[in-house]
Parts: structure tokens; C-alpha cells; sequence
């Protein structure tokens, strides 16, 4: 039973990471559909984006949550 307790603590963990990330990734594509983004930075970001999908994918939600934290903050996102 605690084998059970334990994934479902690492399902959450994942799921509060891939949450921000694809809030994250709807705002930036908003952004940059309305003109209020540049294209090549939004290519950037998308970019900068898939290593915190990997950490986030493989259960790594800190590191994730940090990484996804650099980018926005680097791009002027809050």
C-alpha cells in the first residue's frame, strides 16, 4: 500500500510541473500570436523549454520549477 502512496505523490509532483509549464507555453503563445511577442525570441523560449519538459517528464519537478522560473524571468515573465 505505501508503493501506492508514493506514486501517487510523484504523479502530483509531475502533474504540478507540467501544469506551469503548458500555463507557461499557452501565455507565450498568446503573446506572440497577438504580435506582443517576437517570433524569434518565442522560438528561443520553446527552446529553453524542453530540457524543464524532460526534468519535469522524468519526475524532476524542483528542477523544473526552477528551470521554467530562469526562462520567464530571463524573458521579463513573472
Amino acid at each position: 500500500m505505501a508503493g501506492g502512496l508514493l506514486l501517487a505523490g510523484h504523479a502530483s509532483a509531475m502533474a504540478a510541473c507540467a501544469g506551469a509549464i503548458s500555463e507557461f507555453e499557452a501565455i507565450v503563445a498568446s503573446d506572440v500570436n497577438t504580435g506582443n511577442l517576437n517570433r524569434g525570441v518565442y522560438n528561443r523560449i520553446v527552446g529553453e523549454l524542453g530540457p524543464v519538459k524532460a526534468q519535469c517528464g522524468a519526475g524532476r519537478d524542483a528542477e523544473a520549477s526552477r528551470g521554467l522560473a530562469a526562462i520567464k524571468s530571463r524573458h521579463g515573465y513573472r
